[in-house]
């Protein structure tokens, strides 16, 4: 008997040594991986890897709940001692482990460990009170337990594999609800052998390889490599899809029947087993990382996670009362058999309704596959990571048939005009796309007015072909209707009331962004992002519907106060007597042949401003005595770390986007475009150019800038040529030098008195340390959290450093310039790379960008009484203004506004206490800020230039137009 437990035991330490060996072997692989992501072999074995953890985190709490035997050892003790060795396995992971990252590329430990943690964490405690909760299971018979647990899995394999909705609270297979329901399987298994004995080991092995199959399948196809632009090649995007899933519903199945098949094979030759037992050291030393992650993560507040972990643990306690009670108060029986005769007999009635929504949701994919050029990968992307914009589509589409029925009773048509109306919807959509990279929107339901013209835009074979198609659906959809129609019909009420509720459905649209409606939170539950600056990302990310839908609720700006033809004709006139009085001291009755630029410098601003972080040396040395000599001082921005087109259309037009309505966050892809008639500085000079060293295609710049009445645009999507396109280094971007150089070859050049606005590229993110050969500057403290942040802004720096080189050079041309030149330069925004400073605290400053306005030799000689202003705090929409005084230029009523509103409103933007929102609707509101960098309020005489400043706005932009005319924009004021 001595010998028989000795090798017992021995079997059992050698067991434990092999898989400690296993485990030692895969963590070696997982952090050599970390470098060789990039080869065949350690892909598979990393995939291998994250399959193993996924298995594992899914078998302990079924292995747990399968236990029936009644130990004679102490499970406290047990747990314990498992608790110990947890405890020695972390430590040593502390010192071992890379940290977790927050880039597109976490850490391998990251990505295997993520869910293991928790499943240790919860498993000892499952294990501890294990007898206990067998008992509270055991209150139900086996019957009643395998009709319930079968038909909930079900469900649940149902709901997953088609919307990938995350049921029943499981939270991704991190909640007490999800390991109770692994709990309850293992339990059920344990105790219907008589059920499980009927099934053929051949049964089991088929079923168990098919869905070990399937389970590695889906879990490869999760590893790929998901690579695409979120701004149009501006910021690539690339990370592997998430490989490591226990809330996958083929890798259940394949532990469930695994387990299954271990059970009924143990019955036949009863022994002792320690499978719960390995199974949480498996989990220990899985679960390295985890316990000290909170460590690695700054501002933790402990005392939180402990009041919050003492909630949770009283919430289960009492969830398990609850339980007991009702466990003795109720029986709950199911009848399995008549609830699937019932949805089998669902399906037979409705199979027509079932079959439309499948074709649907196929097109809908097709879209998607289109829409992203074929992309097997981001199709996939949007299969697992987004179903429910898929659903969303499909839902709004489905309700147009449903309208249809209402109204026809006849399935089949109703099906087979949806179906036709979406294919034409997509086929122009797709030809829009390819004729001006955006997809169909709500302002072209205009064109529907001409349908000849957009006809003759189309070719011939496509129309014959759609045509062809169209008789092919409609001859399908009337024999059905011949021979199965009457399968499928709706009582009136019934149609009546999925009349209502579609109709509310799509009605409810309108409502998509107003930041408080039911509508526009749960769409960002489903991480729809309407990506307004670019209506194709959109589309890619969100459907055409949804996109389309996504347009609809989108308001220009509220009519203020007391607006009507008489009040602007009112206001007019006060404009032009101020105009005439500012008129008094200048010199210029126009622009003439004088010249302007601005100047866009993309994500520019002083990094020694941020608060907290030190820079080593001057990056920016010229600007701070170029700054000292000029008119300068600081912006505020509207965004940070994106929002360029915001801060471009304030500069250009004098309009301020806090006026605007928060629906309307990117005037440049969803005003300016459908604009009659638009007003811009670059109207006042005879001749303009636009220069963008990159894509036209983001905020619509190519018809932006043609309606703005640009001559020519410099772009590198089939625009005038750009003849200077140098890079530094391995930078991806033109350089700044370059752009200027641009910049200085079209001053040259005739006509003279020209405008020109340049938006550069040079310092656009993102900012890998391998841009430059070297970094000379350095900083430190606050402003970063990881070496790979602090790593980006030197890289940062030291492009703004070349910016500075590039300034003083080109500063030094335009003065050898005989032609009188302005420059009004200014930084956009904040680049993203802060990371380690809350926008609440530190809004302002993180808002606030540099800008000077400067007149070269030239100039300085031409407008002796040019007014300048010294360190003043403004707002992108002041420049306009603030050029024209530079220029010593006589200014129209609607100028003699903005120089008043310059001079007299403090700096104006959109709330600084959260990040840009350009792309979606933002919350509202308007925030003025001082020369202290304070918030302020407007004394009355204040709001009363405000009002009329809003007036105006809206009159030009949403209203009837009345100033919309030269004599108030144009023709100086007398």
């Amino acid at each position: 008997m001595f010998s028989s437990l000795k090798q017992k035991r021995g079997q059992q330490l050698g067991t434990l040594f092999v898989v400690l060996t296993i485990i030692c072997f895969l963590g070696t692989a997982s952090q050599l991986l970390t470098h060789l992501q990039e080869a065949t072999w350690p892909f598979i074995l990393w995939w291998i890897l994250k399959t193993f953890v996924s298995t594992v985190v899914l078998w302990v709490p079924i292995a747990i709940g399968a236990n029936q035997q009644q130990r004679q050892f102490n499970r406290q003790i047990v747990v314990l001692t498992l608790w110990i060795i947890g405890i020695i396995t972390f430590t040593w992971a502390k010192f071992t482990t890379q940290p977790v990252t927050t880039t597109a590329q976490p850490s391998p430990e990251l990505y295997v460990v993520q869910q293991v943690f928790i499943t240790w964490l919860v498993c000892s405690g499952l294990y501890l009170f294990a007898h206990p909760l067998q008992k509270l299971c055991h209150r139900w018979s086996t019957i009643t337990r395998r009709h319930w647990l079968i038909s909930f899995s079900f469900i649940f394999f149902l709901i997953n594999l088609i919307s990938g909705y995350d049921a029943f609270g499981f939270h991704r297979g991190t909640s007490l609800i999800w390991f109770s329901y692994l709990f309850a399987l293992g339990d059920w298994l344990a105790s219907d052998q008589r059920w499980l004995k009927n099934w053929s080991n051949r049964r089991y092995a088929g079923l168990t390889i098919i869905s070990l199959l399937f389970s590695s399948l889906i879990t490869w196809l999760n590893m790929n490599h998901v690579d695409y632009s979120p701004h149009s090649d501006l910021t690539p995007n690339t990370h592997y899809l998430l490989g490591i899933n226990p809330y996958q519903p083929f890798l259940l199945l394949t532990c469930l029947l695994m387990t299954a098949w271990f059970l009924r094979e143990r019955n036949k030759k009863p022994k002792e087993h320690l499978l719960p037992i390995t199974g949480i050291l498996l989990l220990n030393l899985l679960g390295l990382p985890m316990i000290f992650t909170p460590l690695l993560l700054p501002h933790v507040n402990w005392q939180l996670s402990l009041l919050i972990g003492v909630i949770i643990a009283a919430a289960f306690a009492g969830i398990l009362t609850l339980i007991n009670f009702l466990g003795n108060k109720i029986t709950w029986q199911l009848n399995y058999r008549n609830l699937f005769n019932r949805l089998k007999q669902i399906c037979q009635n409705f199979w027509p309704v079932l079959l439309t929504f499948l074709i649907l949701w196929l097109i809908t994919l097709g879209s998607f596959a289109i829409l992203w050029g074929g992309k097997f990968t981001m199709v996939q992307w949007m299969l697992t990571e987004r179903p429910k914009i898929i659903t969303v589509n499909v839902l709004i589409i489905f309700a147009i048939t449903l309208i249809l029925m209402a109204i026809t009773n006849r399935w089949w048509v109703s099906s087979g005009i949806t179906i036709l109306f979406y294919l034409g919807w997509l086929d122009a959509s797709i030809l829009k796309i390819a004729a001006r990279n955006e997809p169909i929107i709500p302002t072209d339901i205009s064109t529907l007015t001409a349908p000849s013209e957009m006809l003759g835009m189309v070719n011939k074979w496509v129309i014959i072909f759609t045509l062809i198609g169209a008789i092919i659906i409609i001859a399908i959809c009337w024999q059905l209707e011949k021979h199965v129609g009457k399968s499928c019909r709706f009582n009136p009420i019934v149609r009546i009331a999925i009349a209502v509720l579609s109709c509310a459905y799509l009605f409810s649209f309108s409502f998509a962004n107003h930041s408080n409606s039911i509508v526009y939170k749960q769409l960002q539950n489903i991480d729809d992002t309407p990506y307004f600056y670019s209506q194709l990302r959109g589309a890619k990310m969100n459907g055409t519907l949804l996109q389309f839908a996504n347009n609809i609720d989108v308001h220009v700006m509220n009519k203020p106060k007391g607006y009507s033809a008489a009040t602007m004709k009112d206001l007019a006139k006060r404009y032009s007597k101020l105009g005439a009085k500012i008129n008094q001291n200048r010199t210029h009755n126009s622009v003439g042949k004088q010249n302007l630029v601005f100047v866009l410098s993309e994500s520019y601003s002083d990094p020694s401003r941020v608060p907290g972080m030190k820079v080593s040396g001057n990056p920016i040395a010229y600007l701070h005595q170029l700054k000292k000599h000029s008119t300068s001082g600081l912006m505020l921005s509207s965004g940070y770390g994106g929002g360029t087109a915001n801060m471009e259309y304030q500069a250009l037009t004098g309009l301020s986007i806090a006026n605007f309505s928060p629906t309307l966050p990117t005037p440049y892809s969803q005003l300016v475009p459908y604009q009659k008639r638009t007003f811009t500085i670059n109207n006042l000079f005879n001749y303009s150019i636009g220069i963008h060293p990159f894509s036209a295609n983001l905020y619509s710049r190519k018809t932006v800038y043609k309606k703005f009445g640009f001559n020519k645009f410099y772009h590198f999507n089939g625009g005038d040529k750009i003849t200077y396109t140098q890079k530094i280094q391995r930078s991806p971007r033109v350089s700044d030098d370059s752009a200027y150089k641009e910049v200085t070859l079209n001053l040259k050049r005739q006509p003279h008195g020209k405008f020109v606005q340049l938006a550069t590229m040079q310092n656009h993110m993102p900012y890998e340390p391998t841009y430059y050969a070297k970094n000379n500057y350095h900083v430190s403290g606050k402003g970063f959290k990881t070496a790979d942040q602090k790593a980006q802004i030197e890289t940062y720096i030291q492009g703004i450093h070349y910016t500075d080189q590039a300034l003083k050079k080109w500063i030094n041309q335009l003065d050898k310039l005989k032609q009188p030149t302005t420059v009004v330069w200014y930084g956009d925004h904040l680049p993203g790379i802060y990371h380690g400073l809350p926008m609440g605290k530190y809004g302002t400053q993180l808002h606030e960008t540099d800008y000077f306005i400067y007149s070269n030799a030239a100039a300085r000689k031409t407008n002796q009484n040019r007014l300048t202003w010294q360190h003043r705090l403004v707002g992108p929409n002041n420049f306009a203004a603030m050029a024209l005084a530079q220029m010593d230029v006589k200014v129209s009523p609607y100028y003699a506004l903005l120089t008043k509103v310059a001079e007299d409103i403090p700096a104006t933007s959109l709330p600084t206490n959260g990040t840009a929102k350009n792309n979606s609707a933002h919350q509202g509101g308007t925030d003025f800020v001082n020369a202290r960098g304070k918030h302020v309020k407007l004394t009355p005489q204040q709001k009363k230039l405000f009002h009329d400043y809003q007036l105006v706005q809206y009159d030009l932009t949403a209203g009837h137009h009345y100033l919309l005319k030269d004599s108030f924009l144009k023709q100086i004021a007398k």
